[in-house]
């Protein structure tokens, strides 16, 4: 007996070895399947030593048997060399034509090619090899019938021309699950025949199946390219519409709605918990792949492929659910999930949350109706209804078949399943599976989906573990002709009614994308003009639109152009110096009368002045007659400048001593005052060219080109694109900054000599003298609208006072809003501020007070008003000098260099030119050339080149416009896409249709 034992469990061990596939000794499955059937008939046939003789002589007969097999087998070798050969020799004669190979080489080698396929496809090889696969299929299919093994690659319902096998089992998930066979005997609703018999089931042929598959894997396809179409309007009205029916999974909390999805699919992939876990709706797309191995799942949402573990997946699954808040308690926005694997049907599930029975703290009374509202929005639509009910709880309870119901009065798209069946006496569940009271046009399936622990025998003590078909095929109660009982029963049941109901839904859905299709080629042509746009063509029209505006910039920003810029900014620098030295010096009327008076303008000039003082005189003892407490016009200096418009003498009008380096008292020029003023135009040549003017004028061309790459980038399209709008500007600026330093140095260099000697030609001053006369012009220019626009700002009367009251102050050489403050006082009753030690009597302040009421008036003036009045009084002093400017620098004294000294204007207009041209040299050659080279090259090695296809679609949708014109052009194409599919469908339904058998 051990002796025995041991030779059967040998031949097992060995069978196995031999039909373990590519990796076996005999590279096929057939002649370990035989094998081992031979080898364990004794197992299967109990008796005496005769019986063992006789089972013996199988497994001698089984050998024979194999080795022949194994020899047919061996004719398919030849077509597998062959084939090699031939793909070789191409990929030989490939290479060879790129390398520009003489014809006669390639001529040779496609000869060759040639005779190989010749050989390849010759009758008798095709024959032998096509008998010997014929033979081994047929085999096979007898060896997985009598051992009850499933048929097709992996167990799948799907096969090349094998036809369904009588029984079958979905692969032993992971984590502690086995599910039995898949018996196609217990689905005797749909497989039987008229008569109910068990040994005539109807079973249909392997074309009608591999059809039946072929058309759910296709229409599959579509829905998934579906999903991805977005709605053509913001509500999504047509959405509805461009969506195949799905099954939508619903149940109870605790109904086993998990265990019959993960018997569906073979594993253990759903995330589990004590509190609700399943926050979410789980669209889980399943796809039979022969070639996937165990298979794996993908989350597209998440960009996530080839998930092999599947305990990543439900981890994942379970994060993805825990990140739907406490307070929001479910989410309708779906988590979608896809796994690919040789042991599932090609179906579309979506797995909704359980059902709330009791509600506790934990599931509130809102969570509760949450969970139905979301329920009802997937209900609604034309999807399959899966109901999950338990065995152990009475259907008049269900809140599955209660919302069922609500959405489906009739029950003709809801399909029954009782879980826990195991858990019910066997009558009593055969009974909720063929009961009326809930009528199901598809009926009801029992599913067990876990071991079941009974007893061996009745009266026995002993426990056996059955899977869900050996707990099926040992109790009668499921053996009836009208109880449907399995999983493989239910996944054949939905692989029919889903490919059914999408077959109905063919006509419609190729209506609605017909439609959809039109509407979006309207709206392309409507609104973009059929303009063909891709994200690689946005941006390189982008980056050249960049690109021109670029080059626009350089064809007007030449080497004139950087010229006139930085003599602009070095003449400004010329205004300020000038009103830094001369036009705030109040000895500069002294300079200009000294360059435009003559001898005879001299004589007139101070009869002029002597009848102006005169005048002023008079009008001054009228005015204290008239007027005594009215303050009186001061023509005298303020704060150290004059106001004298007419040039006259305002030291001689003062009756004060003039002022130092100005003229002499008697109104003569001397040899100190040309010293003072060459003196004067050294120090202004000086702070001119000494003042950094290399760094100066390289900034100014550094932020002129940032400020105009700045406008280039800042219209359109780069306003939708901060990114490469930053990253212009950043590289740029690292090419700006890399030359700025040199650039600096270069120019300090070449303008030393202008810092100690600068040669003038006759030429150039007479250019430098139309130039000082021209900017002198535009700062009276600007002088005049200053005093327009203070004197619009406040009331004339006003402000006339205001001056007055200022220059009065001023003469008394007191600041104005303190004499307004001690006026305002005074006129307040306020006592005086007390007097110091020493000072004058208190008795003598009131002849003080009236003096100064007399001097100042008692009109009041607010800060701000006092504040204009003396920015008028600057604005017109500055005027009056200018103007004394003007006039001298149009006089014949400034029509030669030898008085640069009496226009120091003209002398640094000279000076501003030479500093110009020389830094234009540097600055040109140095920054801007370099600048003008490395810009459009630096543009296409950061924006363009080494980006991938992401990072351009994602740039091309920053542009709303583009943005919504892609999405149009993407939605058309996949709408070309289904509609194209669509259109091989329905013919092939309507080929098949056409051709098939006939009565």
């Amino acid at each position: 007996m051990p002796t025995a034992f041991v030779a059967r469990a040998g031949y097992r061990a060995l069978g196995q070895r031999l039909g373990s596939g590519s990796s076996g000794v005999l590279g096929s499955g057939l002649a370990g399947r035989r094998f081992l059937a031979a080898a364990t008939m004794r197992y299967y046939v109990p008796g005496g030593p005769l019986l063992n003789k006789i089972a013996s002589g199988r497994l001698v007969m089984g050998l024979l048997s194999s080795v022949g097999h194994i020899l047919r087998v061996s004719l398919r070798l030849p077509v597998m060399l062959l084939t090699s050969a031939i793909a070789s020799l191409a990929y030989v004669e490939y290479k060879l034509s790129q390398l520009n190979a003489p014809g006669w080489v390639t001529g040779a080698l496609e000869s060759a090619r040639g005779w190989l396929e010749g050989v390849r496809d010759s009758e008798w090889l095709r024959t032998a090899s096509s008998d010997a696969a014929d033979d081994d299929a047929e085999r096979a299919r007898a060896v997985d019938r009598a051992l009850g093994m499933r048929g097709g690659a992996g167990g799948s319902a799907r096969g090349a021309g094998d036809q369904p096998p009588d029984s079958g089992g979905a692969p032993a998930p992971k984590g502690g699950y086995y599910t039995g066979p898949l018996d196609d005997s217990h689905d005797g609703k749909d497989d039987s025949s008229s008569s109910g018999s068990r040994g005539r089931r109807h079973t249909p042929g392997a074309a009608d199946e591999n059809a039946l598959m072929d058309l759910t894997k296709r229409l599959l396809e579509i829905q998934t390219i579906l999903k991805s179409v977005a709605p053509s309007d913001g509500e999504g009205r047509h959405r509805d519409a461009l969506q195949l029916p799905s099954i939508v999974v619903i149940g109870s909390q605790s109904s086993g709605k998990s265990s019959v999805l993960e018997a569906i699919v073979g594993q253990e992939f759903l995330p589990k918990g004590s509190n609700m876990v399943t926050r979410r709706p789980i669209e889980l797309t399943l796809v039979n792949t022969p070639d996937a191995g165990d298979g794996y799942g993908e989350f597209p949402q998440l960009g996530l492929d080839r998930i092999r573990d599947f305990g990543r997946i439900q981890r994942t699954l379970y994060d993805l659910n825990m990140s739907v808040p406490e307070a929001e308690c479910v989410s309708d926005k779906p988590i979608e999930l896809r796994i690919y694997s040789p042991h599932v049907p090609d179906l579309r599930l979506v797995d909704l949350p359980g059902y709330i029975q009791v509600v506790n703290r934990n599931q509130p009374p809102v969570l509760r109706q949450r969970i139905r509202d979301l329920c009802e929005t997937y209900l609604g639509q034309p999807n399959i209804i899966l109901a999950v009910c338990a065995a152990d709880v009475d259907l008049a309870n269900s809140e599955a078949l209660k919302a069922s119901r609500r959405n489906d009065p009739l029950g003709m798209r809801t399909i029954g399943v009782i879980t826990k069946v195991d858990m019910a006496e066997p009558a009593e569940a055969a009974h909720m599976l063929t009961q009326n009271d809930y009528p199901l046009d598809l009926g009801y399936i029992g599913v067990v989906c876990r071991p079941v622990r009974e007893k061996a025998r009745p009266g026995s003590s002993r426990e056996v573990v059955l899977s869900e078909a050996q707990y099926f095929e040992r109790h009668p109660e499921f053996q009836q002709a009208h109880v449907q009982v399995g999983v493989g029963t239910l996944r054949r049941k939905l692989v029919r009614v889903l490919e059914g109901s999408m077959r109905q839904s063919l006509s419609s859905l190729v209506d609605a994308v017909r439609a959809e299709l039109e509407e979006t080629r309207y709206q392309i042509k409507v609104q973009y003009n059929d303009e063909r746009v891709s994200p690689e063509s946005y941006m390189a029209e982008s980056l050249d639109v960049l690109k021109q505006r670029f080059k626009a910039f350089q064809q007007q920003f030449g080497k004139p152009q950087l010229r006139a810029e930085v003599q602009r900014w070095l003449e400004s620098q010329v205004m300020n110096v000038c009103a830094e030295l001369y036009w705030s010096d109040p000895a500069v009327r002294d300079l200009s009368n000294h360059v435009t008076r003559s001898r005879a303008a001299g004589l007139w000039a101070d009869i002029r002045a002597g009848i102006s003082r005169g005048a002023a005189a008079a009008t001054s003892v009228v005015t204290e007659l008239l007027a005594p407490n009215t303050a009186k016009e001061q023509q005298g200096p303020r704060l150290g400048r004059t106001a004298d418009a007419e040039g006259g003498d305002s030291s001689a009008r003062n009756g004060q001593p003039a002022a130092a380096g100005g003229a002499s008292a008697t109104g003569e020029w001397t040899e100190s005052d040309d010293a003072r003023w060459g003196h004067q135009l050294d120090r202004a040549s000086a702070l001119l060219t000494k003042s950094g003017v290399g760094r100066w004028t390289t900034q100014m061309v550094v932020d002129l080109l940032t400020s105009s790459v700045r406008a280039m980038v800042d219209a359109e399209p780069f306003t939708h694109h901060s990114e490469m709008r930053t990253a212009v500007l950043n590289f740029s600026s690292a090419i700006l900054r890399s030359k700025y330093h040199s650039t600096v140095d270069q120019v300090e260099n070449t303008i030393k000599p202008f810092k100690y000697e600068v040669e003038i030609e006759p030429h150039e001053w007479a250019k430098a003298q139309r130039r000082a006369a021209a900017l002198v012009d535009n700062e009276i220019r600007l002088c005049r609208q200053a005093l327009l626009k203070v004197r619009a700002a406040a009331p004339r009367k006003r402000l006339q006072h205001a001056v007055q009251f200022v220059r009065s102050a001023e003469k008394r050489g007191v600041d104005p809003v303190a004499a307004q403050a001690e006026l305002a006082r005074r006129g307040a009753g306020q006592p005086a501020v007390p007097a110091e030690a020493g000072s004058a009597a208190p008795e003598a302040e009131p002849a003080a007070q009236r003096e100064d009421e007399d001097e100042l008036g008692h009109v009041q003036f607010s800060p701000r008003l006092l504040q204009q009045a003396q920015y008028t009084l600057a604005i017109q002093d500055r005027l009056a000098v200018l103007q004394l400017r003007r006039k001298a620098l149009a006089s014949g004294a400034c029509a030669t260099q030898a008085n640069k000294h009496l226009c120091p204007e003209i002398f640094l207009s000279v000076v501003a030119e030479k500093l110009a041209y020389n830094a234009v040299l540097f600055i040109n050659y140095e920054l801007l050339q370099d600048f003008f080279f490395q810009f459009p090259r630096e543009l296409d090695a950061n924006l363009y080149y080494g980006k991938t296809l992401q990072q351009t679609r994602d740039f091309a949708s920053q542009n709303p416009r583009v943005s919504r014109q892609l999405q149009l052009v993407e939605r058309r194409q996949r709408l070309e896409l289904v509609m194209a599919r669509l259109r091989d469908l329905v013919q092939q339904q309507q080929h098949s249709t056409a051709s098939g058998p006939r009565d």
